[in-house]
């Protein structure tokens, strides 16, 4: 028996998600800058919104993925570790964005990687979104959430 196949991307970095960093932390900046509160305050205010944006800026990404249509994920490091994680189900994928929820394998904790559309190739970027669309679907016996309707008997606030 052969394994299923799976898709392989190499992220690189993104002038949309630097020019995002800087306009909101920037525009985050000014509006403390003009708070009317004592000088050292917004001197340090402004500090931490500058700290916080270096911070963004070089926060570590990866820049490769593996995933593979059983829900796990591989995830190369700057470095060239890899990592193997399981795909949660949270993430969001659309044409403008992408986001895929991960746990590491021995880990509690979850993450999150932010995929651009010009981090890869338009290709690679939707057949990403494709694979991990089909990863995350499972048989479930049932009528699915959208189709399900309301129930005009049961109350619709919790304080009753």
């Amino acid at each position: 028996m052969h394994e299923a196949p799976v898709v392989r991307v190499s992220l690189g970095s993104s002038r949309f998600r630097c020019a995002w960093i800087a306009v909101t932390h920037g525009a985050t900046a000014m509006l403390v800058a003009f708070l009317p509160l004592s000088m050292g305050l917004r001197a340090s205010a402004v500090l931490l919104v500058a700290a916080l944006a270096l911070r963004a800026w070089r926060c570590e990404r990866p820049t490769g993925l593996v995933v593979r249509l059983d829900g796990t994920l591989a995830l190369r490091s700057a470095g060239g570790e890899w990592s193997e994680a399981t795909l949660e189900n949270g993430g969001y994928w659309s044409a403008g964005l992408t986001s895929i929820e991960y746990r590491l394998r021995g880990r509690r904790r979850r993450h999150v990687v932010l995929v651009l559309p010009d981090m890869l190739p338009a290709d690679d970027y939707r057949q990403l979104r494709v694979w991990l669309n089909y990863s995350r679907s499972e048989e479930v016996e049932g009528v699915p959430a959208s189709q399900a309707r309301a129930s005009t008997s049961a109350p619709l606030s919790a304080l009753r």
